[in-house]
């Protein structure tokens, strides 16, 4: 699991580099308003329903049953991928034909609060996305083939790929004076991954049969794959309604505020997205494998070595984000077309997501140990309570909180899936102990913090330094925190074993270049594991 969540880790610094490129390229160029707020909608409007349909499908009913198939060596495990992609491949073609032909009354129905030139160009720009639909789809299963492999290449591409595209576009759309070429920063990377994945799963042999062409599966095999697809499935077509819901729900809200709150959004919440791109993601992924084949006596000792070093990192972290929130905004976009208007609303926004971003990554990997461990109706649960709470926020207090309403919303859905999913694998009270234990040194850092904020690059390093400094001497000063929080960490490093000379942690794979040894998952049973909600 370790070494699956680095590797996924240093794969997306490149993409969140990039990705950063993408965001301050864009601000400078078209600020935070019309043209923006019409590329955000139109991708929210691709996305919503793919996500709705797939999201869980992938993460939760495919993969882990491909990994216990491929464990056993059983033709089921290539039955179960021709099947699912029969399926997704007739899905996408319906969705793009469908996103085509509704794009004004979908755009109208997601932002309600455009007005009908900014709605127009958004149902330009989705008639551009949807072309795009059936490579994401599909790319989306490689990259999970590829994982139960081991291989995280694919993943890791996705992200520099899309920013790649995005830049790309941004500047063709800036230069030639037609807007609505920014679509195709999404359209155009996800044609060219899908041909990419298409043949990477298969130059690398992912597809084999274990067993040579006696163990291709049967028609019997295909319908038994679908059978236990559909079953592992099932007790999560909840999830998505609710989590599709919740996004609609905050475009809606964010449409009804002003345009610029619909582009002001998407600027804070990469900043935050970034962070549970590199934190909570690699975690989730990599806990699909490691817990997926602990038994049910080690997740919890597994959990209590994973808790710790994640709060040490988070909680500081949001504490940064929340006391300089201006400045950092002012920092990443304040040049070009991002006037004061969009700083101040864009800090707002990001001040309400950070608030929770401690809970949001503790959260999300207890739910992807949840679907690890094939406990699908308790993530169903957990997911249906969060999101319906940040619907609810949206809705009740967007008129009194304004722009603050829509980060709020997602801290508030944040720390109930951190309680609740802590209460399912029953580590609520340890991890709510080391929260307390930490919260004296985080009240400490966070006033010193904002005394030493300010405007200025200088004043900004200068809090967020003193908030890390001041975290770190209290951990280490306090001797309980110093023992759960430091001493795991020094005693692995001190015991980590030397590999004999000439060893290498990988072995050959096709070509004989070194590639890693797999990882593979036991059998899992329906109420015994967990999964990943997506």
């Amino acid at each position: 699991m370790i070494k699956i969540f680095f590797r996924l880790v240093l794969g997306g610094l490149t993409g969140k580099v990039l990705g950063l490129v993408r965001e301050v390229l864009l601000a400078a160029l078209f600020g935070a308003g019309q043209v923006v707020a019409a590329n955000r909608v139109a991708l929210t409007a691709t996305m919503v329903p793919i996500n709705f349909f797939t999201a869980d499908a992938l993460s939760a009913g495919f993969l882990p049953l491909y990994v216990q198939y491929r464990k056993e060596g059983s033709a089921l495990a290539l039955a179960l991928y021709r099947t699912v992609r029969t399926v997704l491949a007739i899905f996408s073609l319906a969705l793009l034909v469908a996103l085509v032909i509704s794009r004004h009354t979908w755009v109208d129905l997601l932002a309600p609060g455009l007005d009908d030139d900014t709605a127009g160009i958004a149902a330009s720009m989705l008639a551009i996305a949807a072309l795009g639909v059936p490579g994401c789809v599909l790319y989306n299963l490689h990259t999970l083939v590829a994982l139960a492999h081991d291989d995280v290449r694919l993943i890791n591409l996705r992200a520099s790929a899309l920013s790649v595209g995005l830049i790309i576009a941004t500047l063709a759309a800036y230069y030639t004076g037609h807007v609505s070429l920014l679509a195709w920063g999404f359209t155009g990377p996800f044609l060219a991954l899908h041909a990419w994945g298409f043949y990477w799963v298969r130059r690398k042999g992912y597809l084999h049969a274990s067993g040579g062409p006696a163990d291709l599966p049967d028609r019997e095999g295909y319908r038994l794959a679908l059978g236990m697809f559909w079953r592992r499935l099932r007790p999560l077509l909840l999830i998505p309604v609710i989590l599709q819901g919740s996004i609609a729900v905050e475009r809606i809200v964010g449409s009804l505020l002003g345009v610029e709150v619909v582009a002001a959004t998407d600027y804070a919440r990469f900043v935050v997205d970034s962070c549970m791109a590199l934190l909570a993601a690699p975690l989730g992924l990599a806990g699909l494998a490691g817990f997926a084949k602990m038994s049910a006596g080690e997740v919890a000792g597994g959990l209590r070595r994973l808790v710790p070093p994640v709060l040490l990192v988070t909680i500081p972290l949001a504490v940064v984000l929340c006391v300089n929130s201006t400045g950092i905004v002012t920092f990443l976009y304040a040049r070009g077309q991002f006037d004061d208007s969009a700083v101040e609303t864009s800090s707002v926004l990001l001040l309400g997501f950070a608030l929770g971003i401690w809970a949001q990554v503790v959260g999300y990997t207890f739910v992807k140990v949840l679907n690890a461990r094939g406990a699908n109706f308790r993530v169903a649960v957990v997911m249906a309570i969060s999101f319906g709470a940040s619907v609810a926020v949206n809705l009740l207090l967007y008129r009194y909180w304004g722009p603050f309403t829509i980060g709020a919303a997602a801290s508030v859905c944040g720390v109930l899936t951190f309680a609740i999913s802590a209460w399912c694998l029953r580590i609520l009270r340890y991890s709510l102990g080391l929260v307390a234990m930490l919260l004296p040194g985080t009240v400490v850092a966070t006033g010193v913090g904002y005394l030493l904020s300010g405007p200025g690059f200088l004043r900004l390093a200068a809090s967020s330094a003193a908030i890390l400094a001041i975290f770190g001497l209290y951990v280490c000063g306090v001797p309980h925190l110093r023992r759960t929080f430091l001493s795991g960490l020094l005693a692995r490093l001190r015991k980590r074993p030397t590999p004999p000379e000439g060893a290498v942690a990988q072995v050959p794979g096709q070509g004989g270049e070194p590639v890693p040894v797999a990882v593979t998952s036991p059998p899992v049973g329906d109420e015994s594991g967990t999964r990943s909600g997506g």
